[in-house]
């Protein structure tokens, strides 16, 4: 039988930190499972939706992206910061506020 996705999730974290034996193993691992659990039905939402994008309207594509941006990606990457190290590595990352001549030009960077 399949276990839960909050024990899988465990177990996958365990595998590669236990032996480190951190002494914040523990407050680590639950915020782990945390992180990665709470963003889970935004993920699962928004890849339904970008699967049948044929079919989805633009306005729910809008607000799966909304959600997803807002919800899921703070918690997708406070989960991968406490699994491993999470690169900076588009210059996109920035945002609009990195693109010259654009509405928010004199917003503080």
């Amino acid at each position: 039988m399949a276990g839960s996705l909050n024990d899988k999730l465990a177990e996958t974290f365990a595998a590669k930190w236990q032996a480190e034996n951190h002494p914040h193993y523990s407050e680590m691992l639950d915020k782990f499972v945390f992180h990665m659990s709470d963003a889970a039905h935004d993920v699962r939402q928004l890849a339904d939706a970008l699967q049948n994008a044929d079919v989805t309207d633009r306005g729910t594509m809008g607000k799966l992206l909304h959600q997803f941006f807002l919800h899921a990606l703070p918690h997708l990457v406070s989960a991968g910061q406490l699994y491993d190290y999470v690169p900076d590595i588009f210059p996109e990352q920035r945002g609009v506020h990195e693109f010259p001549n654009s509405a928010n030009h004199d917003v503080d960077k």
